[in-house]
């Protein structure tokens, strides 16, 4: 199973500005020696030197993940802003010539998981095939109304590609050929549904726009089945710990810590914060996954066997 990630950020996109740039910039020509700006190459060479958060950027666009089963079946998770990018790159095999096929999961219908749908071009495009799964019964109505020509030009039905829609059931495990998937209830307000992929013995796991606080973590135990020894956890972890227990409260996100505490319960292998504030800038990011650390190692036996990271644009897994 390989998994890429194709939008990392929570709430809306957040491209970016002239300053950001600038100052990435300036920041890489202070670090700079004489001998790494002597030549096109030596600069090349530099640049690549350089940490992520300098060189380019953990991404702006909402959540969007691709995972690829051992059989070939192609999955979507969600639809932000990053299924755009995802689209362009499908339409160079067989979603540009309409004989391409893909199942689609959609956790919840706030905007930034579903607002990339009227630019992915591969569902214009007629004889192209989406399976849409979702535990919500109504997606097909939530679809067509994103789409209502007061909205957008061009409305859900129009686009030319065959759309199913299959309702599932959380907690009832469905299958894709041979891929077993679970769906669980997340605490997030309107409702969200995280998502248990398991191909063969590998097991990937996300749950975006979940709120695990104080009281979800005293009745954690009615999502063993869910996290339990996920080799990849995508989680969401948007803000701060003071954040998430006091100032936003309620908002429908979770923190690093908490995912750490639950990575460290359930025997994940790699656990992977996710679905960042749009507010934070890649130099914030820097700091989240710095203080994760910091606290994961806390407790030595949980650093010596959770590999912890910080979602990005690009990222992959090969499971």
């Amino acid at each position: 199973m390989k998994v890429k990630l194709w939008g990392v950020r929570g709430s809306y996109p957040t491209p970016l500005n002239t300053e950001t740039i600038e100052e990435k910039i300036v920041k890489a020509l202070t670090i700079a020696r004489p001998g790494d700006i002597s030549s096109e190459e030596s600069v090349r060479l530099f640049v690549k030197s350089l940490p992520l958060s300098i060189r380019g950027t953990y991404g702006g666009n909402t959540s969007c993940i691709e995972v690829r089963t051992s059989t070939g079946e192609l999955i979507i998770v969600d639809c932000g802003s990053g299924l755009s990018g995802l689209g362009r790159e499908l339409m160079s095999g067989d979603f540009g010539k309409g004989r391409g096929a893909a199942n689609i999961f959609i956790t919840h219908t706030h905007w930034d998981h579903i607002h990339g749908i009227p630019f992915f071009t591969p569902v214009y495009i007629k004889g192209n095939r989406f399976n849409f799964y979702s535990a919500f019964p109504d997606l097909k109505e939530r679809m067509d109304y994103q789409q209502a020509e007061t909205h957008f030009p061009i409305t859900f039905d129009n686009m030319q590609a065959s759309k199913r829609f299959f309702n599932v059931k959380q907690d009832e495990n469905f299958f894709i050929n041979d891929v077993k998937i679970y769906t669980k209830s997340m605490p997030h307000p309107g409702g969200a549904y995280g998502i248990r992929i398991e191909d063969g013995d590998k097991v990937f796991v996300y749950t975006s726009d979940c709120e695990f606080g104080i009281h979800e973590m005293d009745d954690i135990h009615a999502y063993d089945d869910f996290f339990k020894d996920a080799d990849v956890l995508l989680f969401d972890a948007q803000y701060t710990f003071q954040e998430s227990l006091i100032d936003k409260i309620s908002w429908g996100h979770s923190s690093a810590s908490i995912a750490i505490d639950i990575a460290a319960r359930y025997n994940v292998k790699n656990l992977v914060l996710f679905h960042h504030d749009p507010n934070y800038n890649d130099e914030k990011l820097n700091s989240v996954i710095s203080n994760a650390k910091s606290y994961m190692h806390v407790n030595k036996k949980v650093a010596e066997t959770l590999q912890l990271d910080l979602a990005y644009e690009g990222m992959e897994f090969n499971l």
